[in-house]
C-alpha cells in the first residue's frame, strides 16, 4: 500500500467522496480502507460520507431484513413439518405382559414383574396443514405470508423516505454551520463599530453634545451584539459537532468544510413534482399502499380463520428392549377442525379487521393531499422569500451607495464620524439579512427534494 500513498492522496483530491468510497469498498474487499479526501468538505461530500454512515439507514435495513424473514417464517408454517425424537426409558413394575403399555409412557417385557428393564423407543411425526388460514398445502400465498411481505415492502419504502431524512438533516447541518461561520465577520465587524460608537458618544456626552440616554443606547446596542455574536459562534461550534457525529468523524477538529454553499436551482416543474405518475410512485403513497395490502390480508386471515382448518398427521413409532424384543407402529389420521360458537367473538374480530382495511383506503386519498399541500406550500414560501431577497439586495445597494457617499463626505470634513458608523452598521446588517434568507431558500429548496420523496434533486 506504501508505494501506491501518492496515488491515492491524489485521487481522493481530484474526485467526490462517494466515487472514492465506492473504489476503496470495491478494492478491498467491501472494507472501507481509504480516508476522506484531505480538501474542505462539500455539502455533496458531506451527504455521501451521511449516507455511508448513518445508523438510522443501518437501522432501516436491517428492519427490511427481519421482515424478508418473517415472510419467509409465515411461508414455512403453511408447509409439512417432520418432528422426530428418541427417549431411553428404565422402568420396573408388575404385573406386566409381554410389550404392555406402562402408563402410556413405557414398554414392559413379558413377566409378572420387570425391575430395570430399558426401553428405547424412536418416533417421527408428520404434520401438513392441507387447509389452514387461507393456505391450500402450501402452494399459494396465504393471507399469512401476504402480510408480511405487504409489512417488508412498507419498511422498504420507508428506508427510501429515512434516506430523503439523513439527506435533509445533512443539509440543514452544514448550511447554517457554514453560514454562521461566514456570518461571523459580520457579527465581528457590527461589535467593533459598535464600540466605536460607544467611544465616540462617551467623548461627545462629556463635551454636551449627546444625552445620556443615547449613551445608555449605544451600551445596549453593544451588548447585544456581542451576545449576538456569541450565540453565532455556538451556532457554528454546534453545527460542527452534529456534523461529526453524522460523519463518522472523531473529533470536530478533523472536520474541515467549504466556506462555498450551493447556488440556488432553478425551480422545478410543479405539473412535474405533482402530476399523478410522479405521486404514484411517491414514497409517502407507496408506504401507504403496502399499509393497504397489510390491512386487507388481515382481513383476509381473519376472515379464513371462520372456515374449518384440515390437517394431516402421521406418526411412527419404534421400540426396541436392547435384545430380540422390538416393535413399530404407524398412524396417519386427518383432523378437521370446526369452529362452531365462540360467542361471536372472531366476526367482530373480522369486521374490526375490515373497518381497518377500508379506513387504510380512504387514508390514501389523503397522504396524496398531504404530500401536494406541503409541495404547494414551499413553493409559495421560495417565491416569498424570493421576493424578499430581491427587496433587501436593492436596499443593499442603496445602503452601500450612501456608504460611500458619507465617507467621501468625511474625508473632506463635512460628516460626522457617527453618521459614517451607523451607515455602515446599516450595511453590515442589510448584507447580513440577505445571506439569511438567502441560506433559507436554500433549506427550502433541500425541504422541496424532501416532500418530493428524492424524485427531484435540488443538488446536481
Amino acid at each position: 500500500m506504501t508505494k501506491f500513498a501518492p496515488l491515492i492522496n491524489r485521487l481522493r483530491n481530484s474526485i467526490p467522496v462517494a466515487l472514492f468510497l465506492a473504489i476503496g469498498q470495491f478494492a478491498f474487499g467491501g472494507q472501507e480502507q481509504v480516508t476522506v479526501p484531505s480538501r474542505p468538505l462539500t455539502l455533496k461530500d458531506c451527504i455521501a460520507l451521511a449516507l455511508n454512515e448513518s445508523p438510522l439507514l443501518d437501522a432501516s435495513r436491517l428492519d427490511v431484513s427481519s421482515a424478508t424473514e418473517d415472510a419467509r417464517a409465515a411461508r414455512g408454517q403453511a408447509l409439512p413439518q417432520i418432528n422426530a425424537s428418541g427417549t431411553y426409558q428404565l422402568f420396573s413394575g408388575s404385573p406386566v405382559g409381554k410389550f404392555a403399555i406402562i402408563n402410556g409412557a413405557g414398554i414392559g417385557i413379558g413377566g409378572n414383574s420387570v425391575s430395570g428393564a430399558g426401553v428405547e423407543i424412536y418416533s417421527a411425526q408428520l404434520a401438513y396443514p392441507l387447509f389452514r388460514d387461507g393456505s391450500i398445502l402450501g402452494l399459494n400465498t396465504g393471507p399469512a405470508e401476504a402480510g408480511k411481505l405487504a409489512r417488508k415492502r412498507n419498511l422498504a419504502w420507508t428506508s427510501k423516505m429515512r434516506r430523503e431524512d439523513v439527506i435533509a438533516r445533512i443539509t440543514d447541518a452544514f448550511i447554517t454551520t457554514v453560514s454562521a461561520e461566514n456570518r461571523s465577520g459580520y457579527a465581528a465587524k457590527r461589535v467593533k463599530l459598535l464600540q466605536q460608537q460607544v467611544d465616540i458618544t462617551e467623548e461627545q456626552q462629556k463635551q454636551g453634545l449627546t444625552l445620556p440616554i443615547d449613551l445608555k443606547l449605544a451600551r445596549s446596542q453593544f451588548s447585544g451584539a456581542q451576545t449576538l455574536a456569541k450565540i453565532l459562534r455556538q451556532q457554528a461550534v454546534a453545527g460542527k459537532i452534529e456534523l461529526t457525529r453524522a460523519l463518522g468523524f472523531q473529533s470536530p477538529d478533523e472536520l474541515h468544510l467549504s466556506n462555498s454553499l450551493p447556488e440556488p436551482p432553478e425551480p422545478p416543474s410543479a405539473e412535474k413534482l405533482l402530476n399523478p405518475a410522479t405521486l404514484a410512485e411517491h414514497p409517502s403513497l407507496a408506504i401507504q399502499k403496502a399499509v393497504i395490502d397489510q390491512a386487507r390480508q388481515d382481513y383476509r386471515l381473519e376472515r379464513f380463520r371462520l372456515y374449518p382448518s384440515v390437517t394431516l398427521n402421521g406418526t411412527a413409532i419404534h421400540i426396541d428392549d436392547f435384545g430380540s424384543s422390538s416393535a413399530a407402529v404407524y398412524a396417519g389420521s386427518v383432523t378437521v377442525d370446526v369452529p362452531i360458537f365462540d360467542s361471536g367473538a372472531q366476526m367482530s374480530t373480522t369486521r374490526a379487521r375490515l373497518a381497518k382495511y377500508q379506513a387504510e383506503r380512504a387514508r390514501l386519498s389523503s397522504v396524496a393531499d398531504d404530500v401536494t399541500f406541503e409541495i404547494a406550500s414551499i413553493y409559495r414560501s421560495i417565491y416569498v422569500l424570493s421576493q424578499n431577497i430581491l427587496s433587501i439586495q436593492e436596499e443593499v445597494a442603496k445602503s452601500d451607495r450612501d456608504l460611500q457617499v458619507i465617507g467621501s463626505q468625511q474625508q473632506v470634513g463635512i460628516s460626522p464620524p457617527l453618521t459614517v458608523i451607523e451607515k455602515e452598521l446599516r450595511l453590515i446588517a442589510k448584507r447580513d439579512e440577505l445571506d439569511g434568507l438567502e441560506v433559507r431558500r436554500l433549506m427550502l429548496y433541500a425541504a422541496l427534494q424532501k416532500a418530493a420523496g428524492g424524485s427531484w434533486k435540488w443538488i446536481q
